[in-house]
């Protein structure tokens, strides 16, 4: 498990934020290594270890994607949703949640 460097540079330009996170990935995986030393096999250090393995690959594939555009957020759309009842045919061979049928 290694925080690979390829790529520092670029992804520097495209965000400043991503070698400090880098960093703070090279001192986990120094802490996870430690822990495994001490704890040897056990589920809750593998599970760890598999963890900080994940967070280095996704740190790498954000290395890999240029960043959203400053003030860019996504778009919100609402759906106007009509309070009319529905039709009770409807709901005829249904059951309430928890309450059992109504017939």
């Amino acid at each position: 498990m290694s925080v690979r460097e390829s790529g520092a540079t670029t992804s520097t330009q495209l965000d400043p934020d991503l070698p400090q996170v880098r960093r703070a990935l090279v001192e986990l995986e120094r802490a996870v290594s430690r822990l495994q030393a001490h704890h040897a096999e056990t589920l809750g250090v593998r599970r760890l270890v598999s963890d900080v393995r994940r967070l280095v690959e996704d740190l790498d594939e954000l290395g890999d994607l240029p960043p959203a555009p400053a003030g860019a957020t996504a778009e919100t759309r609402l759906h106007y949703v009509s309070d009319t009842p529905y039709p009770p045919d409807l709901w005829r061979d249904c059951d309430d949640e928890g309450l059992g049928g109504h017939r």
